[in-house]
């Protein structure tokens, strides 16, 4: 499923003076784009979909499009669905909130779904093992981890891009999103356990063993004869290499991409996703990298103990923090003033669109880090 003309088409009824500004943008960032959607390609219709088929996969990535409040790219998939000749269940789940209570396997893919895309916070150990007592393997777990991260990435990616545009809030799209969620609840955000401090990262999967990886595995994980130590994430990923494979290059261009928004402007939007998402190994990673780049300890101590909405008395940074928590906690509402708010602060459109992109891949990253694992202090 090629989402390519769709990205590139969210831009073309871009109207008024920055209208230029962003064709500009997409001929910049023309890398990300491509990538995204070969993402998209890996996580909904792969080569080897196992018993995740194309059309279950599509029928729920519709379904998390809706819950992510991005009605646009539901349609998308709902289209793309239709050619598919889905069942009747699995069209009905991509098109209403009910649970498909007389299949069992179904039932619990879609209520790991509903959970990781509306409240990955609240996702726990519990969840996976729900998924073991399905009958899930490891491998098919993590398809379906990387399925619900990047459809999630691809919704904040879809609302930004029409935001630039001008769309407001409840306009975006033709379809309403589904009613009774909201996505990312702002209610009792838990912020003590935030640290800058190192942590370890502990699966709940068992990772692939390094010696019995596949070719495919081994080079989505990019190995070298001089490799000695592999993540235990990374090697956990490597149950879906296709997806590890062009999730790793895209968030490289997101986070380290030339020109555009800084470094720190990027780890910023890390930051403000990881704090909702309740990720505490991302925020730790990054809020160690972004008192390296600003030497301001100081915002990320304010971040970690205000939590969400922490008031930094920075008119630069309070900005892009405030932008990147909407996205990631109510993108429902999410719309051009949103936008214009940091035009009105002196960012470019390139800037924002690099902000977007980075709070976005970050709601994809802590889907993953949160969800398969938990973070421990090292001993």
């Amino acid at each position: 499923m090629d989402i390519l003309p769709f990205l590139t088409a969210l831009t073309t009824s871009a109207t008024g003076p920055h209208r230029h500004d962003l064709a500009e943008v997409m001929t910049a960032r023309a890398d990300i784009l491509s990538m995204s959607a070969q993402a998209n390609a890996a996580v909904v219709s792969p080569q080897k979909p196992g018993r995740l088929s194309h059309t279950l996969r599509t029928a729920l990535a519709a379904r998390m499009a809706r819950l992510s409040c991005a009605p646009a790219l539901a349609a998308l998939y709902l289209e793309t669905l239709d050619r598919l000749n889905p069942t009747d269940s699995l069209s009905a789940l991509a098109q209403n909130d009910a649970l498909p209570e007389a299949d069992a396997f179904l039932t619990a893919l879609v209520r790991y779904a509903d959970l990781v895309t509306v409240r990955p916070k609240d996702a726990t150990q519990a969840d996976i093992e729900a998924l073991r007592q399905a009958g899930l393997t490891d491998a098919e777990i993590v398809h379906l981890a990387e399925l619900i991260a990047c459809v999630c990435y691809l919704s904040r990616l879809t609302l930004g891009m029409q935001a630039l545009t001008g769309a407001e809030a409840g306009t975006l799209a033709g379809t309403a999103p589904a009613t009774g969620h909201q996505t990312d609840a702002p209610a009792q955000t838990r912020t003590a356990d935030f640290t800058a401090d190192p942590l370890e990262w502990i699966p709940y999967l068992q990772p692939v063993k390094l010696e019995d990886a596949t070719e495919e595995q081994r080079d989505a994980m990019k190995i070298t004869p001089s490799n000695t130590k592999i993540s235990d994430y990374v090697l956990t990923l490597a149950h879906d290499p296709e997806s590890l494979a062009v999730r790793s290059p895209l968030f490289n261009a997101i986070m380290y991409g030339r020109d555009g928004l800084s470094r720190a402007g990027r780890e910023m939007g890390a930051l403000g996703c990881s704090l909702i998402n309740h990720c505490l190994y991302c925020a730790s990673v990054h809020a160690r990298r972004f008192i390296q780049l600003t030497k301001r300890p100081e915002l990320v101590e304010t971040l970690f103990s205000e939590g969400p909405d922490a008031c930094l008395n920075d008119e630069y940074w309070q900005p892009i923090f405030d932008f990147s928590v909407k996205l990631t906690r109510t993108p429902a509402t999410f719309s051009s003033a949103d936008v214009t708010f940091l035009w009105d602060h002196g960012l470019s459109d390139l800037e924002i669109f690099d902000l977007i992109c980075a709070t976005g891949i970050f709601g994809w990253a802590n889907r993953l880090m949160h969800t398969l694992g938990h973070s421990v202090s090292p001993p």
